[in-house]
């Protein structure tokens, strides 16, 4: 994850499992998540099932890509898929 954003959500995210039948991933020591809701749109908050107050949002299939900002966080989040 990428960018100048607020919270500062960059880093690694690590998978955790499925949610939603969709891989989720947590990045480790700051309680964020990459989840998506089971029906159109990747999330980037602190709980899987609630964006809460300071989110992001990629509304696509596919996981890897630009993310908007949600609630009362800012910038725009990108999210590269290693292999």
């Amino acid at each position: 994850m990428t960018g100048t954003l607020s919270p500062d959500v960059t880093g690694t995210y690590n998978p955790i499992g499925l949610y939603n039948d969709e891989p989720s991933y947590e990045i480790v020591g700051t309680g964020w998540y990459i989840w998506w809701d089971g029906v159109d749109t990747w999330n980037i908050s602190t709980l899987r099932g609630t964006q809460g107050t300071n989110y992001w949002t990629r509304t696509d299939p596919a996981i890897g890509g630009l993310y908007s900002p949600g609630g009362t966080a800012t910038g725009d989040a990108t999210v590269t898929i290693i292999p």
